[in-house]
């Protein structure tokens, strides 16, 4: 059973929220901000299941069963919306405040802001109108790697690897593991060619070893490539053996782990993080305490919006937590009928009053969008 925290809060002309980032603490104090005496709903969710969801109907403020009316699903990171490849409801989402200021590039946090941010200070982006997105985004199959393992440049649009950014993967079977980044990327040839350089931790122990390199090309008009990490060859893209993919389509590419919808295997995936810092790690399961790295992996799974637009940084300063960013998304209930309450939700912590992680705390209230055709 879901143990759920849910209150509804109604701003008066002064508000303190306690900073959030990487703490546990989710009291109130009226002493300081306001909102403009607008209600909103919050709620502690218990996601700290590796497997199972937990499910969540934003009119009610009730969590409910997998096959009950829900809007949003949690576990561990991962945010779904009933919709698309993860539901069978007509739920969709649209990024509404980016919060850009927070990185200084792509996937590359402001740690200053990060670590400084309350969600006090960051409750007025919780307004009470929108305007309407250009588009609502149903969830689809995701990767865990996201894509901030390349760069896409606007002006000439052309792509290339970003090498600062890192990931510790599992394997397929689900027993070794490698620190990853990809270093080469030349999308505009023909063949598409590339270069992903990793360090293995072989099953059984805990220290990263061994260096590999997986590189290779693929036909420009897409094609997938996948790496075995333990044998150090490139293997065919079946069954559990393959550890890492590449998959390029004509307007598309990924980096995928063997897990989830991706694949039949046991894998997952942590990060990303800057290379700067995971370049130092001497273990892909322990950190420098002798903690487990186990709650930080994800396998690839089905995600929309709060996928493509991460709502969190994690490893800050190289502390194993995560600090909320404080973006703030709609969440349109049904895109089929037009009188569907939409909601705005903002992510503003993950950890419990116990300190554990896997207990995102979430804030929402419903809105009014603006520019909307009659």
């Amino acid at each position: 059973m879901n143990h759920v925290k849910h209150t509804t809060w109604l701003v008066p002309a002064t508000l303190a929220l306690v900073a959030c980032g990487g703490g546990s603490s989710n009291s109130i104090d009226d002493d300081s901000g306001n909102n403009g005496g607008e209600a909103f709903e919050e709620q502690v969710i218990n996601a700290q299941s590796q497997d199972a969801y937990a499910y969540l109907n934003l009119d009610t403020g009730e969590m409910v069963g997998e096959s009950g009316d829900w809007h949003m699903a949690f576990r561990r990171t991962n945010i779904q919306l009933n919709g698309g490849a993860s539901g069978s409801g007509n739920v969709a989402g649209a990024l509404a405040v980016a919060q850009d200021n927070f990185y200084t590039g792509p996937g590359t946090p402001d740690n200053n802001l990060f670590l400084n941010a309350t969600a006090d200070a960051e409750l007025e982006h919780l307004a009470d109108s929108f305007p309407a997105p250009d588009s609502w985004q149903t969830d689809t199959a995701t990767t865990a790697f996201g894509s901030d393992w390349y760069n896409y440049d606007f002006q000439t649009h052309t792509v290339s690897a970003n090498p600062d950014n890192g990931w510790l993967v599992r394997s397929g079977e689900g027993d070794s593991y490698a620190r990853v980044r990809v270093t080469s990327l030349d999308y505009t040839a023909d063949p598409i060619t590339f270069q992903v350089e990793m360090t293995v931790q072989a099953a059984g122990t805990t220290q990263l070893t061994t260096d590999r390199t997986f590189s290779g090309s693929v036909p420009a008009a897409g094609g997938d490539a996948c790496y075995d990490f333990d044998a150090g060859q490139t293997v065919a893209c079946a069954g559990t053996v393959w550890d890492l993919k590449l998959s390029f389509g004509s307007r598309s590419l990924a980096l995928l782990s063997n897990s989830g919808p991706s694949g039949e295997g046991d894998g997952s995936v942590m990060g990303p993080v800057a290379w700067a810092d995971l370049s130092g790690y001497t273990s892909a399961t322990l950190d420098s305490n002798g903690d487990s790295l186990a709650p930080a992996y994800t396998p690839d799974q089905t995600a929309g919006v709060f996928g493509e637009n991460s709502w969190y940084a994690y490893n800050l300063q190289g502390a194993h937590k995560l600090w909320p960013n404080y973006r703030v998304f709609l969440v349109n209930t049904d895109t089929t009928d037009d009188a569907a309450p939409v909601y705005a939700v903002q992510v503003i912590n993950y950890y419990g009053e116990d300190g554990n992680s896997g207990q995102p705390v979430l804030r929402w209230k419903e809105v009014t969008l603006t520019g909307e055709d009659d």
